[in-house]
C-alpha cells in the first residue's frame, strides 16, 4: 500500500503495515512519528528511527476505538508541533 497524503496543512499519513518498508518515501515525507493501529506482533526494528505509540485495535465493528483518541490526537499533534510527519498505519 502506498504512503498516502491527508488533504491539508498537516503532514499527515496513512498507509498499511507495509508502507514502513518504504525508506526513502517516509524519509521524502520527513516521518518522525508513527501510529500502529493493529494488534499484531510488530518488528520493532522498523520503528528504531521514529517515535512510535501502538494502538492495539482489531479490525471489527464493534471494536472500541474511541478510548484511544484522546492519546493518539496528542501523539499525532506533538509529532506536528515538532515540525515533523505523522504516519497512521494498520
Amino acid at each position: 500500500m502506498a504512503l498516502d497524503r491527508i488533504p491539508g496543512e498537516a503532514e499527515l499519513y496513512i498507509g498499511g503495515l507495509f508502507s514502513l518498508r518504504r525508506c526513502q518515501a517516509l524519509k521524502n515525507a520527513n516521518i518522525t512519528h508513527v501510529v500502529s493501529a493493529l494488534r499484531l506482533p510488530l518488528d520493532e526494528d522498523l520503528f528504531q528511527p521514529y517515535q512510535h505509540l501502538v494502538v492495539e485495535v482489531d479490525d471489527v465493528e464493534d471494536e472500541d476505538i474511541l478510548q484511544y483518541f484522546a492519546t493518539s490526537n496528542a501523539f499525532i499533534n506533538m509529532g506536528l508541533a515538532t515540525g515533523g510527519g505523522v504516519l497512521v498505519h494498520w
